[in-house]
């Protein structure tokens, strides 16, 4: 996402430090309706995302950076997940993928006792690596309209054009 705007860079700031909620303390109990906006800001770099009455650790969060430029002030960002959120995918799927192929590189010996049964094993890795996408699909899904409503959000806050 990007836009542009006549306002100063510290303007910009200003004005979306006073139009986000800052200590993420205010709620939306509508369901139809994203809450607020909730903000963090380190300097000219800023997180946005929408708050809603329920917990959605898979909604998108506005990463971006304002930045001055003849005389106009650029915001650039972009939607991506919470890091921790990514971190904790990157693992999911790394162990998926350790557990599928560690077999294949190192088969078991026969041994009955061990009980492995190959066809149950994968199938069970198949089981978690769809419940790996489908928590993603759920969380954009509860998210959906929320970039909307922070690209609006922007818009309006910062008198601001799309680039």
């Amino acid at each position: 996402m990007r836009l542009s705007t006549k306002l100063s860079l510290a303007d910009c700031r200003t004005r979306l430090g006073s139009a986000t909620d800052l200590g993420g303390m205010a709620l939306s109990w509508d369901a139809a309706a994203p809450g607020p906006v909730l903000g963090e800001f380190h300097g000219s770099v800023f997180r946005l995302h929408t708050k809603k009455y329920y917990s959605n650790s898979f909604t998108p969060f506005l990463y971006g950076k304002l930045t001055q430029v003849d005389g106009a002030t650029m915001l650039e960002g972009e939607f991506r997940l919470h890091p921790f959120i990514r971190l904790f995918l990157l693992i999911w799927f790394s162990f998926l993928i350790i557990f599928a192929v560690s077999p294949i590189i190192v088969p078991a010996q026969h041994n009955p006792v061990s009980g492995l049964n190959r066809q149950l094993f994968y199938s069970g890795l198949a089981v978690l690596a769809f419940l790996g996408i489908v928590f993603v699909q759920v969380g954009r899904w509860l998210a959906r309209g929320e970039r909307e409503v922070i690209h609006a959000f922007l818009k309006k806050t910062l008198e601001a054009d799309d680039q």
